[in-house]
């Protein structure tokens, strides 16, 4: 199965037609590939989305990327915030509330990126939370420092925007990506390569 592709503005910076339609092609391969091995429940796959994603972009784009694991909160609009920030998630048997995104690991300025962006009011709506107004972009792409709030999670106040994200990785967040991804190389290693076909058919 795979959903309808819709793009509204991704991103709050300016960016060139090339680089535009790199990032547009890097999002929806590895869209492609995981809704097609996960028809069902894709939409709670953050950590797939970021492991994929990073690897594709470091490949498309020659520049380091890697999977973050950690707590986020989202703006769910009508002055509501939607908060993913278990800390507990990352050593709990039954998981919890945390988010997957990625991060450029080279020169600055870094970047933020999450390809699971409009998976939000899917998110809010399977959770109980309300949701006002229009869906968030496709997806985040973007220097850090612009779509990223880096406030501490208790002075966060609604109203920050659809197209930004507070996040903040804790220790705990990393040592689970980095366990996750070496239980599950041979799989990523095939996920990757498949999503990397798909990149190569839109750019060519």
């Amino acid at each position: 199965m795979e959903m309808a592709y819709s793009e509204p503005l991704a991103h709050p910076v300016e960016a060139s037609p090339l680089v535009l339609r790199t990032q547009s092609a890097i999002a929806q391969s590895v869209r492609t590939c995981l809704c097609h091995w996960f028809p069902h429940n894709f939409h709670s796959l953050c950590h797939a989305f970021a492991v994929v994603g990073s690897n594709v972009a470091s490949i498309a784009l020659n520049r380091n990327y890697r999977p973050v694991a950690g707590l986020a909160a989202i703006d769910a609009g009508n002055d509501q915030i939607i908060v993913m920030a278990d800390e507990r998630a990352f050593t709990h048997p039954l998981g919890g509330a945390y988010h997957c995104w990625i991060e450029s690991d080279d020169e600055a300025p870094v970047e933020l990126v999450d390809f699971t962006f409009e998976h939000n009011h899917v998110y809010a709506e399977a959770n109980g939370y309300p949701w006002t107004g229009e869906a968030s972009p496709a997806y985040l792409w973007g220097p850090a420092d612009v779509v990223a709030i880096r406030t501490p999670l208790s002075s966060l106040r609604s109203g920050f925007g659809k197209d930004k994200i507070w996040v903040s990785e804790p220790p705990s967040g990393t040592r689970w990506m980095q366990a996750h991804i070496a239980s599950n190389t041979n799989a990523y290693v095939q996920l990757t390569s498949e999503a990397l076909a798909h990149y190569r058919l839109l750019m060519a």
